[in-house]
């Protein structure tokens, strides 16, 4: 008895709710992952034509030495987003999230009354139970959307959750910002942000190396 108190529909609809943001996040950042390495393999599979062209028509210019060295580097790379694509398996995990999606969704909709929200509790513990596990960062968006929907500053909630009008909601908002260690997501974001910056601009900077040098 105690435990349909606790999980009422307004709960389930809560659980639901934040399961559909976490993977609706999941969803664009497993597409931006697919896409960004898609993106670098061709990017740098042209780099090492354009490499070895310029190397081949003008070579008083350019360092050809340095640039058969670069070209390693380049290939390199090429490699190693082509087995990140091929062992992340991002188009069925794509699928998977979809389909995650959907179901919940509908699972949603289905939670009419507190009669049945057990039920369909119980239904979506089985989606679950066959899904892909979110992301750290995937809950971290769904907390900063939720934020955003308070008005409160994710950087400092402490001060900011009293904005939140539901007592029970604004409880639960800070038991997951306390165990998401926001600033520390933050900072992962931010360095990802880098690392992808870098990679794009590496064969741009080789390239000019080979003349200036």
């Amino acid at each position: 008895m105690s435990q349909e108190k606790i999980y009422d529909k307004t709960k389930i609809y809560d659980i639901m709710n934040t399961t559909q943001n976490n993977y609706s996040n999941m969803l664009k950042r497993l597409q931006l992952k697919k896409s960004f390495s898609n993106f670098v393999v061709t990017y740098y599979s042209i780099a090492l034509i354009v490499y070895s062209l310029t190397a081949e028509f003008f070579p008083s210019i350019f360092d050809v030495k340095l640039s058969s060295y670069f070209n390693i580097i380049l290939s390199i790379v090429v490699l190693v987003y082509s087995l990140i694509i091929t062992n992340a398996k991002y188009s069925e995990r794509i699928q998977s999230a979809e389909r995650v999606l959907n179901e919940v969704k509908s699972k949603k909709r289905e939670l009419k009354t507190d009669e049945n929200a057990m039920e369909k509790l119980k239904e979506y513990e089985i989606i679950m139970s066959k899904a892909e596990y979110r992301s750290e960062l995937d809950f971290f968006h769904t907390l900063k959307q939720k934020c955003k929907k308070y008005d409160v500053r994710w950087y400092n909630y402490k001060r900011d959750l009293e904005k939140v009008p539901d007592i029970e909601e604004r409880e639960r908002l800070k038991e997951y910002l306390s165990e998401n260690f926001p600033l520390n997501q933050q900072l992962i974001i931010v360095l990802q942000h880098i690392w992808e910056g870098i990679i794009l601009i590496i064969p741009v900077v080789l390239f000019i190396l080979c003349f200036v040098i």
